[in-house]
């Protein structure tokens, strides 16, 4: 009981000092801001839809990409970014895509399980090359397409098992 007494103060002690040792030191950021910046290519996060779904979309811009974290990862959101892999963006077409654009993604859709079609809502789901998963979702006359990524380490804790 005394033995235990004497490791309890001592650890008190210890934490009490380690405590003061932390409060002295400077709070900066131990890393750049700059080191934690998305892969860009002209600016702007580069996401090949072409190259994730093999059907040509038209024209697009990236609106907005932001990390993705899932709940049950404990990771501290201000250090993560998109150039990690896993993220989801915001893509706006130039115009609204002809019915020509429709028609080649149903026709991708007869030959690549990938795709879900459903009324007026289209999405195409796939692993890439290293385990990690892309999620691209869109609908019927309008702007937008919805991107996400998944690395191959984070697919499991989603829930999701691809």
């Amino acid at each position: 009981m005394i033995f235990l007494s004497i490791l309890l103060a001592v650890g008190v002690i210890a934490s009490c000092h380690h405590k003061n040792s932390i409060e002295v030191e400077d709070n900066k950021d131990t890393v750049a801001a700059k080191d934690f910046a998305p892969l860009v290519d002209n600016g702007k996060l580069s996401i090949d839809l072409k190259g994730i779904t093999s059907v040509a979309f038209p024209k697009y811009k990236l609106s907005k990409a932001t990390p993705f974290i899932p709940d049950s990862v404990s990771v501290a959101a201000d250090e993560e970014s998109v150039s990690s892999g896993n993220y989801s963006a915001t893509l706006m077409l130039d115009t609204i895509p002809p019915k020509t654009f429709y028609q080649s993604v149903e026709m991708a859709a007869k030959h690549d399980t990938c795709w879900q079609i459903n009324n007026f809502a289209f999405t195409y789901e796939r692993k890439d090359k290293k385990g990690g998963v892309y999620k691209v979702s869109f609908s019927k006359g309008g702007q937008q397409i919805f991107v996400t990524h998944l690395n191959s380490d984070m697919v499991g804790l989603t829930g999701k098992k691809k």
